[in-house]
């Protein structure tokens, strides 16, 4: 699709500015002014495990209301991060999101993120190489709470960084409701999206039974196309950016490929046998598709001046040089979780006693494109051959069981208390298959000739070197992986007004954690018997007359000393996790409260699988040796922690009119677990490496100058560094002061506001955000003193989005028109370069989006 140049117009650009100034939409309620139907005219939060208006809560919370997301179109927790300060999300090329707050990310290790569904835990622990999380579809939400800053103490290990949650409506016994949601929309350069959501509730028996189901689908267009061709490297190295790589004999294979389809349905109970008793049975069932999950777009085939994403296709050919493999059209995934649970609520009459029972099971396939890292790593290419194909087939289980119970005060008195235990085992399994059509074709490969040692004429470089065949045909690597971690915990917190306005709390949480893990490799890759071109028997000794001591061609492949050997481990690791809080509030007037808190957060310590025979020489240089000085890769590694010390203000002036609300941090981030690159096998190890410090600030203003205008600023400002170099084995891979990897921008502006205005029985609005991401800050490749420094690596640059709605609101019928990405902008986020290659991919955000939603509640 072609776009108008009024949109690169400079006076457009100005004019729609200066409308967004006084238009714009609240990003979300952050401890603002009223919203509508909610108690008291202000949102109520459950962030401390107690119902409390929002502007009360001693804790940085956004809360977002199913107001909000029809009101913002909020479609994915991408939104969610786009519009909150001090909430970033990175992509990786395994399509997984790394989701950030204040800082704190990992792609290593266990999940520095707590996300719940309810009081259901479902962030994973970092196991092969796609492992991710499922978020819930934003429909049928009661709300959603961002929960800054390390939350250890009431949502346990995970939650470092902060705690998303997802809370769904219970079924109610009194009265029915119900929402129903449509919408229609095109994307330049895509193709069209459409949704269609229901959700209905009430009693069944007038307060003793209710019910509430909802059903959700969305098609979202896809916007990245797919094309063959034949690639020319301009510069080997890159030096050219984008255009070091150029394509001829160019065609379409496929447009809009990234198309996806999401289905999501929740049955829900409530049942009172009596007054004081409350059984609430729920299950969510949620899927994902898509028959292309290609996650970058190439920059040498992309136009970002027109957001025109465009990403290679590479076809295979079955020939003298390339065996016949059965490749899909795309990257097609799959993904699907079932959420069961039973909350069982008891009143007490001084205490409320509360139990939560889900169980968790996820289930995801995808297939990934390796052509480009296949050749690149094994055939030393620049860029692949014609007919040159390599798919890598992933599979992730997770299964995971939990069961909380808490009590928690139910008096109105100075204290207010809960004390609670926790159990879960969390199960999740990762299979990979990686398949190639060329590699036993390939002479020579790393060195080693077809017909010479050790099997001599007849055999193929790739026989030669790792010693058999390829599984089935064309398979070169396999592995199996299982983690399972186990928790169990007791927590307490307790919070005392000291006077009515001076509040103290106090809360810890001890934790005991297990995992354990177990690793089946399979495939010449992992064969730590490979000859590697040599006719004599690996170890036997360093003279010549060992290494002749088997003749070439005196075995066959797999035979006697040649017999393969895979690499099948075990390993376990355990700790125990004390994590405090301390707080304190002072309400110096009804609207205005000032708080500070310190606080831990903490990750538990991990185990690994032992990687195979040909990471060796790469692990001896890294210094991963044992007392003989061989390879030996790190099985396990420990647990890190963070400290935060934050303050905050939260105040309400001229009758409401002016809500300001903002907190300071610092944490420390001590014994991280980081990923270690062992880039000459294509694996990785994780250690223990270094410690860092994320300081900054998050404030928001929101004003009603006039009436039907709301005004809404949020700033957020964080600086996630390194604090002194990290090294392994002479190697510095992180500088101190260099900041930490996936930690996003470091400034984040959102300026919004909403204008509403009624005409008979009519509210017609015209509403808009403006979101600005600063520059981000050298790491890693992109830093010149880290050693995987790439002269040629670009740094992710500053971006804004604009996002324009303009509705009637037709007593519960809201119809809005919309247009998101006004201006068509095209970062490239992540852009990333394959070292020394001319290959430049980026991650991209949707074009410019237009269209129709129409919600109704009743």
């Amino acid at each position: 699709m072609r776009h108008l140049d009024l949109w690169n117009c400079g006076v457009a650009r100005l004019a729609l500015s200066a409308m967004i100034a006084s238009l714009a939409v609240p990003a979300h309620a952050q401890d603002g002014p009223a919203n509508e139907g909610n108690e008291g005219g202000e949102i109520v939060v459950t962030a401390t495990r107690k119902n409390e208006a929002l502007s009360k809560v001693p804790i940085s919370v956004t809360a977002l209301t199913p107001s909000d997301v029809v009101k913002q179109g909020l479609r994915s927790v991408d939104d969610i991060a786009r519009l909150t300060p001090g909430v970033s999300i990175r992509k990786s090329g395994t399509a997984v999101s790394n989701v950030s707050i204040r800082g704190i990310s990992s792609a290593a290790g266990a999940s520095t993120i707590g996300v719940y569904i309810d009081d259901t835990p479902i962030q994973v622990r970092a196991l092969g190489v796609a492992s991710s999380i499922m978020y819930p579809a934003l429909f049928d939400l009661e709300r959603v709470e961002v929960l800054r800053g390390p939350q250890g103490t009431l949502f346990g290990a995970g939650s470092e960084g902060g705690t998303i949650r997802f809370l769904q409506p219970a079924a109610s016994v009194s009265e029915w409701s119900g929402l129903a949601r449509g919408d229609l929309a095109t994307t330049n350069n895509g193709a069209e999206s459409y949704e269609a959501a229901f959700a209905v509730g009430g009693p069944l028996v007038t307060d003793k039974i209710g019910i509430r189901a909802s059903a959700y689908f969305r098609h979202d267009g896809g916007f990245i196309d797919k094309v063959v061709g034949t690639p020319v490297v301009q510069n080997s190295t890159g030096a050219l950016g984008a255009d070091s790589l150029t394509f001829t004999n160019r065609s379409l294979y496929k447009s809009d490929v990234n198309s996806s389809d999401t289905f999501a349905a929740r049955l829900a109970m409530t049942i009172k046998p009596t007054e004081t008793i409350t059984i609430t049975p729920s299950v969510n069932y949620q899927s994902f598709y898509t028959p292309d999950a290609v996650p970058t777009a190439w920059a040498s085939l992309s136009n970002f001046d027109t957001a025109d994403y465009v990403a290679p296709r590479w076809n295979p050919t079955v020939d003298a040089t390339h065996l016949a493999l059965d490749v899909p059209d795309g990257e097609p995934q799959k993904d699907k979780f079932w959420l069961p649970s039973l909350k069982i609520e008891a009143e007490l009459g001084f205490a409320d006693l509360i139990s939560t029972t889900s169980y968790f099971k996820r289930d995801t396939r995808q297939t990934l494109d390796y052509t480009s890292i296949y050749t690149v790593s094994y055939a030393g290419r620049q860029v692949p051959s014609a007919g040159d194909v390599a798919i890598s087939t992933v599979s992730n289980e997770q299964r995971n069981f939990t069961q909380e119970i808490r009590l928690q005060s139910a008096n109105q008195g100075p204290l207010s208390w809960v004390v609670g235990g926790f159990y879960s085992r969390n199960k999740q399994r990762a299979v990979q298959l990686s398949e190639t059509n060329f590699l036993p074709y390939l002479d020579p490969l790393f060195g080693v000739s077809s017909g010479g040692a050790p099997f001599g004429p007849g055999y193929s470089a790739f026989v030669n070197f790792y010693g058999v065949e390829q599984l089935d045909g064309t398979a070169s690597y396999y592995s199996n992986f299982k983690a399972i971690d186990t928790q169990l915990a007791g927590f307490a917190d307790a919070t005392y007004e000291v006077t009515n306005k001076l509040k103290v709390t106090a809360g810890v949480r001890v934790a005991r954690n297990k995992v354990k893990y177990e690793a089946y490799y399979d495939g010449p890759a992992n064969n730590l018997n490979a000859p590697r071109g040599r006719a004599c028997v690996p170890g036997t000794g360093t003279g010549t007359i060992a290494c002749e001591a088997v003749a070439v061609g005196q075995y066959a492949p797999g035979e006697g000393p040649f017999a393969p050997v895979y690499l099948n481990s075990a390993s376990s690791g355990s700790d125990t996790a004390v994590t405090p809080k301390f707080g304190i509030s002072y309400q110096a007037t009804p609207e205005s409260m000032v708080y500070a808190t310190i606080s831990k957060g903490f990750r538990p310590s991990g185990a690994q699988i032992a990687l195979p025979g040909n990471c060796n020489a790469e692990l001896i240089a890294l210094g991963y040796v044992d007392a003989q000085g061989q390879a030996s890769s790190p099985q396990t590694y420990g647990s890190d922690s963070v400290w935060s010390y934050e303050a905050g203000a939260k105040t309400r002036l001229f009758g409401g009119l002016l809500a300001l609300n903002g907190s300071v941090f610092h944490i420390k981030w001590s014994n991280i677990q980081s990923t270690v690159s062992v880039n000459s096998c294509l694996q990785s190890v994780t250690d223990n490496l270094g410690s860092a410090t994320s300081e900054g600030f998050d404030l928001q203003a929101v004003v009603r100058p006039v009436d039907g205008l709301t005004l809404t600023a949020q700033v957020g400002y964080t600086d996630a560094r390194f604090d002194d170099d990290t090294i392994v084995n002479g190697r510095t891979l992180y500088t101190g002061g260099s900041a930490l990897p996936n930690s996003g921008s470091p400034w984040t502006v959102t300026l919004s506001g909403d204008f509403r205005f009624p005409v008979d029985d009519r509210t017609y609005y015209a509403r808009g955000d403006y979101t600005f991401k600063s520059k981000e800050k050298p790491t890693g490749a992109t830093d010149p003193g880290s050693y995987n420094y790439d002269l040629n690596a670009p740094i992710t640059q500053s971006y804004e989005i604009v996002n324009l709605r303009a509705g009637v609101e037709l007593g519960k019928l809201d119809v809005s028109l919309y247009v998101n990405n006004v201006f068509n902008a095209a970062p490239q986020l992540g852009l990333a370069h394959t070292r020394n290659q001319p290959v430049f991919t980026t991650f991209v955000v949707r074009p410019r989006t237009v269209g129709l939603t129409a919600a109704l509640s009743f």
